[in-house]
């Protein structure tokens, strides 16, 4: 995912996109619009956190008069951060993924509610996607080290697709128990996990009493406005210009999340070798520049921001459009852009 960074701009619109551009970092840029917030309101205030969790920075934004609550909802917010991750961790060796993998090929696992549901609804985006999202994806993706720009032999790949395959992740409802069906397999939240822990973060937050308010983990956004119609901008950067905004697209009580092939990657004789690999052929997904999804919840953006950039624009935008209240922007490989149909007329191209 990419980073976000999230700023608020003045009544001087001049000023406020030169903010934007200032404090733009690779992916998303977000701010309030302008003065709606507090022109009707002079007691809101921004009250404001950054924290480092999860391997990333995760930024906090309450719009409010009540600092001391907001502090209080964040803290919170926090400590439900800190549990999630202990719990579905892959790199905690007593975690319930962490058991999952040590039975795979040998037994059935009972794992907590919390994380039975969160892997049913992975395998569903699993086959939503056709496979380009896969929840069985971690043998494949520890094989690329973006640090020493190695590409993996054919033979250790070819071995490592072989251990990918979400069909043979079984979940049995009854007694609440995963199985992994071959021995070595393995199961990885990552490109799903840190979307649902921003999802139990703004849940949090609103359970306290705050309805205006944004969640940046790392890239995986979530934004709430009330029921005035006061709305967020998102600015997605443009994937080969990093000072360039490609599009704004304002948004309310709606999650986004982008994935993009030139945060993590290396060149080798002329060819880009990005983060984003296709489970199904071991290799880096090379059909999109980027791909930004706007859902009602985190964990759904994160994985079908992954899923479609894989499948490609044409059949990517084909899945969004088969379901509700997702949208997508998708640049291709050949930076031409492509919206679904609810994104239509409701975003500005810069």
């Amino acid at each position: 995912m990419m980073q976000l960074r999230i700023f608020r701009c003045s009544a001087d619109k001049r000023f406020c996109r030169l903010l934007g551009l200032l404090l733009l970092l690779p992916g998303i840029c977000l701010s309030a619009t302008p003065d709606h917030h507090l022109e009707h309101d002079s007691n809101k205030i921004s009250v404001k956190r950054d924290i480092s969790r999860m391997s990333t920075r995760v930024e906090f934004t309450i719009l409010t008069a009540d600092k001391s609550g907001a502090n209080k909802a964040i803290d919170l917010a926090i400590t439900e951060i800190d549990r999630i991750s202990v719990l579905m961790s892959e790199w905690t060796t007593d975690s319930a993924v962490s058991a999952i993998n040590q039975a795979a090929g040998k037994h059935p696992v009972r794992v907590p509610e919390e994380l039975f549901r969160l892997l049913v609804e992975a395998k569903k985006l699993s086959q939503m996607t056709q496979g380009k999202f896969d929840i069985t994806f971690a043998g494949i993706g520890k094989l690329w080290d973006f640090r020493k720009a190695k590409i993996p032999s054919t033979e250790k790949i070819t071995a490592a697709i072989k251990l990918v395959d979400y069909k043979k992740l079984h979940l049995n409802t009854s007694n609440r128990t995963a199985y992994l069906e071959k021995q070595l397999m393995k199961i990885g939240l990552g490109g799903i996990a840190k979307g649902y822990i921003v999802d139990r973060a703004a849940q949090v937050i609103r359970q306290a009493g705050f309805t205006e308010f944004s969640i940046n983990a790392g890239g995986d956004l979530y934004v709430s406005g009330d029921k005035g119609g006061k709305q967020w901008r998102v600015g997605i950067q443009s994937p080969r210009d990093k000072k360039a905004i490609l599009a704004v697209i304002p948004i309310a009580n709606t999650a986004v999340a982008t994935s993009g092939d030139y945060e993590r990657f290396f060149m080798f004789d002329g060819q880009r070798y990005s983060h984003i690999i296709d489970p199904q052929t071991g290799y880096p997904a090379n059909k999109s520049q980027s791909v930004t999804v706007l859902a009602p919840r985190a964990y759904q953006a994160d994985a079908l921001a992954t899923g479609v950039f894989v499948l490609g624009p044409k059949a990517g935008m084909k899945l969004i459009e088969s379901l509700n209240e997702v949208e997508a922007l998708i640049v291709s490989k050949d930076g031409s852009l492509s919206l679904s149909s609810g994104l239509t007329g409701k975003l500005k191209l810069h």
